[in-house]
């Protein structure tokens, strides 16, 4: 037997038991934690999505992470308040938790929300693990798992982990893509940028991160090949051409995402 596949089996029991104490940390950091004043207006309107079909609630947030947070609440079933114009947002929200079991409906729904939190740590040891090899894989799952602001906020029914994670996904989908071009990876990068302009407004500013991003790659690509053997022989038109494919791959990204986007 080689020794790849016990290696294997080691990397995955341990990277199993961080996200286990990640999961620990972030369970137990739900009960001492009084509702802030986003939850309920966004599970609110995530319930309201999934039962009406009404995008009316909430409507300055995409609806990705109220989405998910709200999932338990089609098992729990707590009642619907009839929808009135206006909706008074973090008065109606807070109505809608207190009208029912509050704690349990919360626990519920920020453990649904830290999905977001566990799969931003198994992207990053991920993204660590190809880049760097596995020494700095582990010490940056171990930093995030224990990083205060993470723990703070990462099992909270907001939108910020939602943004953060799927931000991420997008950066690090597109690094795949320019690593080894292929059609899935660049619909995967189209796919997570999508996720990211649905979870938050903000989630836009991706767009000319994308775009600095493969500038920064084509400046990288050139000075490799300036400093290889076939340097005497590039010609413009060659460097153009990979420029071109940079830019049409953005372009293509962004058509993508605003398709997942108008599915949202």
């Amino acid at each position: 037997m080689s020794l790849a596949a016990p290696r294997r089996t080691i990397t995955l029991a341990a990277v199993f038991c961080l996200v286990g104490i990640l999961v620990a940390e972030l369970a137990l950091s739900i009960r001492q934690q009084s509702q802030t004043s986003d939850e309920g207006i966004h599970l609110l309107a995530g319930y309201g999505y999934w039962l009406r079909r009404d995008f009316g609630v909430n409507p300055e947030h995409p609806p990705l992470g109220k989405w998910v947070a709200s999932l338990p609440l089609l098992i729990l079933k707590p009642a619907l308040p009839i929808p009135r114009t206006p909706w008074v947002g973090f008065m109606d929200g807070s109505q809608f938790l207190q009208a029912d079991d509050a704690d349990g409906l919360l626990f519920a729904s920020r453990m649904a929300a830290s999905l977001f939190t566990i799969l931003l740590a198994l992207l990053i040891f991920e993204a660590a693990h190809q880049m760097f090899g596995p020494g700095p894989a582990f010490l940056s799952l171990t930093l995030l798992i224990f990083e205060p602001n993470l723990l703070a906020h990462g099992a909270l029914v907001t939108t910020d982990m939602a943004l953060t994670c799927s931000m991420f996904a997008a950066v690090y989908s597109f690094y795949r893509y320019t690593r080894q071009p292929t059609p899935l990876r660049l619909a995967g990068a189209g796919f997570a940028t999508g996720m990211t302009l649905a979870a938050k407004h903000s989630g836009v500013l991706i767009i000319p991160i994308l775009f600095a991003l493969a500038l920064v790659e084509w400046w990288f690509w050139w000075r490799a090949r300036r400093a290889g053997a076939e340097a005497p022989s590039e010609k413009p038109e060659g460097l153009l051409r990979h420029a071109a494919r940079l830019a049409l791959a953005v372009f293509a990204v962004v058509l993508i995402s605003g398709g997942v986007l108008w599915g949202f």
